[in-house]
């Protein structure tokens, strides 16, 4: 199976990171930031399965998802939680909602694929951190030098898992270069994330980790 893990920009202007996994072989990890690229290259390389760390659908106008909701509900006790996902808030801070706007031209070729949202904090916090969170994100308060050893403990997991990652150099990169890095680390864990849930048989697809898009 060829799984294809993208961590979407949600506004055009951001580089977005995809990863294409042959079973949990690493094929490529790519960073591209026009529709048309992120476009092309998926019917380049043509995926079975396609994780996105983006909202694929939302009808909401207001408040939260139901998927959001049931989250909550289920990760409130490992202190994980999500960005409430509306119309109003994709409109009014992004111009519309990028991913679902991407993801329904592939309906315009031929091509046959699994589409599913993913949330790669969930795959990593039940995969490898034994049900804690792990604190790689950029916020106030955590220094270049937190970011970095957790980044490091990052790819240490997906060493253990992956055939053929090669680690990428946190401690001798400029800060500037650190997110591009997390970007890649997120659009292989997408990836991950559906070779994790075709070997355990995962069928639960309205809750979690995975959402397909309707």
């Amino acid at each position: 199976m060829r799984y294809l893990g993208v961590d979407l920009a949600w506004s055009k202007n951001n580089f977005s990171a995809l990863t294409i996994l042959e079973d949990n072989i690493l094929i490529q990890t790519v960073y591209l930031k026009s529709d048309d690229d992120i476009l092309n290259y998926i019917l380049d390389i043509k995926p079975d399965k396609i994780g996105v760390d983006a909202p694929l659908e939302v009808l909401n106008i207001t408040g939260t998802r139901e998927i959001e909701n049931s989250f909550l509900k289920d990760f409130a006790k490992y202190k994980l939680g999500v960005y409430p996902v509306n119309k109003n808030i994709m409109d009014r801070l992004y111009g519309g909602n990028r991913a679902e706007e991407l993801f329904q031209k592939l309906q315009n070729y031929n091509l046959r694929v699994n589409l599913f949202e993913v949330y790669p904090h969930a795959t990593i916090l039940r995969c490898f951190t034994k049900d804690t969170v792990l604190p790689y994100k950029r916020k106030k308060g955590r220094s270049s030098l937190f970011i970095r050893e957790q980044l490091d403990i990052f790819q240490n997991y997906i060493e253990d898992a992956i055939i053929d990652f090669i680690k990428f150099d946190v401690d001798s990169c400029m800060v500037k270069d650190l997110k591009a890095i997390e970007d890649k680390l997120d659009s292989i864990i997408c990836a991950y994330t559906l070779y994790r849930a075709d070997t355990i048989g995962y069928t639960d697809y309205d809750k979690l980790l995975i959402v397909p898009i309707k």
